[in-house]
């Protein structure tokens, strides 16, 4: 996944995804934000096999959401996730659950206008961090891995703002 690109992965409310209530029950959303974090990272061309052969993985460390509105039995959804942050060791996700498919036009928007739409029915931001496989400690993220995700080496220099920092709540 570059940065600051849009990726989009679709998919379709289950039976098994429902609590007692029949709405998705909410630990539920959180899989389908990993799902979406899995395939857009695959869509590079990179399979976990091929981060664990660099002796890494990526943990969830920090997570924010906001439970907006419920998703029901057979709605399609489409998960919206963007990189929007790296540092040494991490990267931050926006990413945000809709209910309707964005035109081009909107999902070029800014961060804020793409992640809330009227149309969000869920939304986080979400820090990752890059583990050793063999020692379970935090690591730099590998140079491959940072110019899959960064294409220009001087970006963070010229834009200090997308460093990783601190989630901030509003």
């Amino acid at each position: 996944m570059k940065f600051q690109q849009t990726f989009i992965f679709p998919l379709h409310v289950q039976l098994e995804d429902l609590d007692v209530n029949g709405v998705v029950h909410h630990p539920t959303f959180l899989k389908y934000l990993e799902r979406a974090r899995y395939h857009s990272i695959k869509e590079c061309g990179y399979s976990w096999e091929k981060l664990v052969s660099l002796d890494c993985t990526f943990v969830v460390s920090e997570i924010h959401a906001n439970y907006l509105k419920p998703a029901l039995i057979d709605r399609e959804l489409f998960i919206l996730s963007r990189v929007v942050g790296v540092g040494k060791t991490s990267i931050k996700f926006y990413q945000s659950i809709v209910t309707y498919l964005p035109t081009d036009v909107e999902i070029e928007a800014t961060q804020e206008r793409l992640f809330s739409l009227p149309e969000t029915i869920f939304s986080a931001q979400i820090r990752l961090v890059c583990i050793d496989v063999k020692t379970g400690k935090l690591k730099s993220i590998p140079q491959e891995i940072q110019q899959l995700i960064i294409p220009d080496p001087n970006l963070l220099t010229k834009y200090p703002q997308n460093r990783d920092t601190r989630i901030v709540i509003k």
